[in-house]
Formats: C-alpha cells, structure tokens, sequence
C-alpha cells in the first residue's frame, strides 16, 4: 500500500530542500570570499573537492583536464630550500598545519610567486587503518612583493655603484627589513584570524548529516522530535553566520588595514631614498601626531610584546605633535623599541624578571631664554618656543659604560644578529637637523632610558 504524505510533511520536505541549498551557497560564498589567494579543499591523496574562483582562474591552464584532478600537477619549480619540488604535498601534509613560506609555480611561462598554507581539518582513519584526512589549502599570491623586493635590490646596488652611498643604502635597506617584519607579523596575525575557518566545514558536515537523518522522522507521529532537530539547524546556522561574520570583519578591518599601511610605509620610504639619490631631497616633513605613530609602531611589536608578556605603557597628549619626516622617525622609534624588547628579553633569561616594563612619553617643555609671544586671542596666553622631549625606559639588562658611550656608533652592536645600523641611522638623522638623542643607563641589570629632543624651527 502507498503511503500517502500530507501537505504539512511535504512542506517540511521542501523547506529542508531550500535550507540544503542555502548552505551549498553560503559554501561556495566562503570560498569566493578572499581575493588574491586561492583557497581550496582536498583529500589525503590531494585530490582537488573545492576551490574557490581565483583558484581556477590562475591554475585551470596547468591542471589535468581528467577527473579527480590532483594538485600535484601544479608546476612548482622552485620552494626556496622548505622542501624538494616533488614532495611538496607530503611535506605541507605531513602535519596538522604546515607552510611554505615561498615557492615559484611557472605558469604559462610566467614566474608567479605564493605562500602556501595547509590546514588539517578532519583527521580519520578508514576502516583499513588508513588516514583519509581532508586538507584546506590557501595559497597567497606574493608576486608583487617578490617583484618589489627583486627591484629594491636592483635599484640599490645601481645608485650604490654609481654615486657611492654605501651608508645611505645600507639604512635603506635597514629601514626596509623594519617594515617588511611588521609586514610579516600582520600576516602571521591573519592566518590566526583565518584558522576558525577550519572549524566551519565540520558545522557544514553537521548540519548535512542532521538535515539527511531527518527524513525518516518527517512523520506527524514524530513531529515534535522533528521540529527540536530544526531547532538544532538553525543554531548551528547562526553560529556558522556569526562566527564568518565576525572572522571575516576583524580580518577586512583591522589587519588588512595595518597591512596596507605597513606597504605603503615601504613605499614612502623608497620614494624619500629615491629623492636622496637624485640629490634633490624634496621637504618630507609633516605634521605628525605622536599618538598615532606609537599607535602604529605598535601594532608592528605587538606579536613580540603579547608573546613575552611584556607590559607597554604610553603616556602622549593626543594633540602633541610635530613637523618632521615622519618615515624617518617612525623607523627610529620603531629601532629604539625593538631594542627595548631585546633588552628585556636578555635579563629575562638571566633572571626571571617580572614585571616587564616599557614606557614611552612625549611632553613639550618651554626653552628657557627664548622670545615669547603674547596671545591676544587666546585669553593674553605666553607662547614661547617649545622643544618636544620623547623618552623610553625599559626595566631590561642595561648597558655598561663602554656601551652608552658606542651605542650610536655604525656597526657597533650587542646582538648576535645585529648590524649595528639601526641606531647610529637614526642618530645621524637627528643631529643632522638640529635634534638630539642620549642614552643612559645606571648599569648592568638597572634598565636604559633613551631621550630624543626634537628642537623647532628646523626642517627635517
């Protein structure tokens, strides 16, 4: 006998029909979602389920037209010493996360560049015993940066050889690693901010076993049963929409942001060392705001200072600011901090220090003996003229004698990997536009103070 349905139990059927496809959709949304990378999902033996737009768009030319296609087949030629170009996959898989930093896929006889991230995102075994994991790849697209580094050096060693700036250079270059190694932490940081994401396709899974189980409870006798089970659905769907929602936004807003500022500080820079080369040196300075720029210096050391538990206090008025190259200070500031952390650090492996303190202020302080001006406007306020005294104090190992008294010399250095260029640049860019800069230091494990005084009426 056929069993007839009722009009409420075919409704049912068709609302979960409509639900399976949304999901399908909000699927392949998340997939299209990033520009510029390609993201996509295999199994264990790398063949390709799903790749979003920009996948397809760069890598169909070169993939094999039969099915299932496998991503072995993209033609990497090079991965810079991570691993052999043939076992490229066997490495990024050989764990639950791996990356390849950079390698060269040649592509219809183009060089093209990408950072290669994979992420495990359901490890099971078969019933053979035999792992069937399923993998997300995401590979970023870093052609631009490598082709911007490759002309860096090309540029630098030409003005170099032909008007013999050595000097000039090496600070360029100096300045250069500063800003890409911000760069890099921010990328670091939105890889973080992307690893929830492997998380959302087991909700997918979820809800596709739930919505497939639920068939055989679509009767009036069970009705009630069913309804708690969509009650189920539709709050794994909102965590699924509130957890994408809020990934994606963090990521767009916030990193993205700093990453585009940390590139176009590289590019302000090669234009202000462009003009330096041409012997034009075009005025730079402007007016910058000491509270915005420890903003964003910070947001360059945050990784380090979050990682070692290390304690930064800024005490600026929002409103103190002052008319100077803004690349050149920023870099300066951004040395002098880094050498902060790494005199914490170093006391910190000689002793177990606690708490770890770094202090920045900025305050503008009258020069004594200058002409005033008396402000009719502003209720007869004096004006007189005003240097701006920036200080950092870190708690960390300290310096002896011998080093405060070297430590803006080129080359001279207390660490391991340092070159010895960061300061001295730096103090080179101050007293050379009527500025200052002192260290001091009570000694061995009593902390260092540095104090910038930038004077007025000089042009940067």
């Amino acid at each position: 006998m056929q069993t007839s349905h009722s009009p409420l139990t075919l409704q049912y059927e068709t609302d979960i029909q409509q639900l399976q496809q949304d999901l399908d959709q909000i699927n392949k949304s998340l997939f299209d979602a990033t520009a510029h990378t390609a993201i996509l999902l295999v199994n264990h033996k790398g063949e390709l389920l799903q790749a979003n737009n920009y996948f397809h768009q760069i890598f169909d030319s070169v993939m094999e037209p039969a099915f299932p296609r496998k991503i072995q087949v993209l033609p990497i030629t090079n991965t810079y010493g991570s691993c052999s170009t043939d076992s490229w996959f066997e490495f990024l898989t050989f764990k639950d996360e791996r990356m390849l930093p950079k390698v060269e896929i040649l592509i219809d006889g183009k060089l093209l560049y990408f950072t290669i991230i994979s992420t495990v995102i359901d490890n099971k075994e078969s019933g053979s015993g035999e792992h069937q994991s399923s993998y997300i790849l995401s590979l970023t697209d870093i052609t631009n940066v490598v082709e911007l580094h490759k002309n860096e050096i090309s540029i630098s060693k030409e003005l170099a050889y032909k008007q013999g700036i050595f000097d000039v250079t090496s600070e360029y270059i100096h300045n250069i690693g500063n800003i890409v190694t911000g760069a890099q932490h921010l990328s670091e940081r939105i890889i973080k901010n992307l690893e929830p994401m492997q998380f959302f396709f087991k909700y997918f899974d979820h809800i596709k076993e739930q919505l497939q189980g639920n068939k055989q409870f679509v009767k009036e006798s069970v009705l009630e049963e069913y309804l708690k089970n969509f009650k189920k659905i539709e709050m794994s769907l909102n965590i699924i929409e509130s957890s994408m929602t809020d990934t994606i936004k963090n990521v767009l807003d916030s990193d993205m942001k700093n990453l585009q500022k940390a590139i176009s500080n590289i590019a302000t820079t090669i234009a202000y060392q462009q003009e330096l080369y041409k012997n034009t040196k075009n005025n730079m300075d402007e007016l910058v705001k000491f509270i915005d720029l420890i903003t964003e210096i910070r947001s360059v050391i945050e990784p380090q200072l979050f990682k070692n538990d290390i304690a930064l206090m800024v005490d600026i008025h929002p409103s103190l600011s002052f008319q100077i190259n803004r690349i050149h200070l920023f870099n300066g500031m951004l040395n002098v901090l880094k050498n902060s952390i790494h005199a914490i650090l170093t006391a910190d492996k000689s002793h177990k220090l606690f708490p770890k303190i770094i202090k920045i202020s900025a305050r503008s302080v009258p020069i004594e003996g200058s002409f005033f001006e008396l402000d009719m406007m502003n209720n007869d306020t004096i004006m007189m003229d005003e240097n701006i005294v920036i200080e950092v104090y870190d708690n960390g190992i300290g310096m002896d004698e011998e080093t405060t008294k070297n430590v803006f010399l080129q080359g001279f250095t207390t660490k391991k990997d340092g070159h010895g260029l960061g300061l001295h640049s730096f103090a080179n860019f101050l007293t050379g536009n009527g500025h200052t800069i002192t260290c001091k230091s009570e000694g061995i494990g009593k902390g260092t103070l540095f104090t910038i005084t930038l004077a007025p009426g000089y042009k940067s």
